[in-house]
């Protein structure tokens, strides 16, 4: 078969419709891409949450996730395995990258809508397992249970509307995240903001009280606090491995950048 005509049937393809539920906590919908069949969106109460590629689990459409997975790249050798905590589950395309790129990884992820879970599983093809666990709750609890220097790598994505929740935003769980963190490890977390960046500067401050090298990634307007959009905070007792972060971010489209502020 010709590749025009390949090109002409997956443009002719239906494309499916829209999945909405009422969960607990949001009115959650999953929406399809009618420029790529394979691709789905989550929307929770009307914000997109997370964007998964049921073809590929590697594509990342959210800018901020390709530069937590420009991470898992760099930090441990490639296709090492990495014990990963995530908390927030959404959409769970960075669990599902990780598994496709690192499969020997252990993952566990705290999410607070069970709701969200079924979704996950039925429509975004999440697929859990001895090593991608699921537990439903508040991370703010879950994470007492969590052993010490038990993961390589946290992951916060986490959002009560566009504000990380209050209950993961204060000191008492930056020390928890630390806690659970080998000494190596990484907490990559995720906020959105607008100018100046109140709140990027408050979480920057909570993660700078227990890690030694903090890094900031995001586009040149939004860290110039020129425009709103995602940062993406990277603290570790370690060196960071800004030297791989900057070229990914460099080469990406758009440009991103990486910021380290003394």
């Amino acid at each position: 078969m010709s590749r025009a005509r390949r090109g002409r049937e997956r443009r002719g393809r239906p494309v499916p419709a829209p999945v909405s539920v009422r969960t607990e906590h949001a009115l959650a919908e999953v929406i399809a891409d009618p420029r790529r069949p394979s691709s789905r969106t989550l929307l929770l109460d009307g914000r997109e949450a997370g964007e998964v590629d049921l073809g590929d689990p590697r594509r990342l459409g959210f800018a901020y996730m390709r530069r937590i997975a420009d991470l898992i790249d760099a930090f441990r050798p490639a296709g090492a395995g990495i014990d990963v905590l995530h908390v927030g589950g959404g959409a769970c395309a960075l669990p599902r990258y990780v598994a496709a790129t690192r499969p020997a990884s252990r993952q566990l992820v705290f999410e607070l809508d069970a709701g969200v879970v079924a979704l996950a599983r039925e429509q975004l093809g999440l697929r859990a397992g001895p090593r991608l666990r699921v537990k439903v709750g508040d991370a703010a609890d879950l994470i007492r249970a969590r052993r010490d220097a038990s993961a390589d790598l946290v992951i916060g994505d986490a959002f009560d509307g566009p504000h990380v929740p209050a209950r993961l935003s204060g000191p008492d769980f930056a020390a928890e995240v630390r806690r659970v963190l080998r000494p190596a490890g990484v907490y990559a977390l995720n906020v959105i903001d607008i100018p100046p960046l109140e709140e990027v500067h408050a979480h920057d401050a909570l993660v700078r009280a227990e890690f030694a090298h903090v890094a900031w990634v995001a586009p040149p307007g939004v860290l110039r606090a020129r425009a709103p959009g995602n940062v993406v905070l990277l603290a570790s007792a370690v060196p960071l491995p800004l030297a791989a972060l900057e070229r990914a971010a460099t080469a990406a489209v758009p440009r991103e950048r990486v910021l380290v502020r003394s």
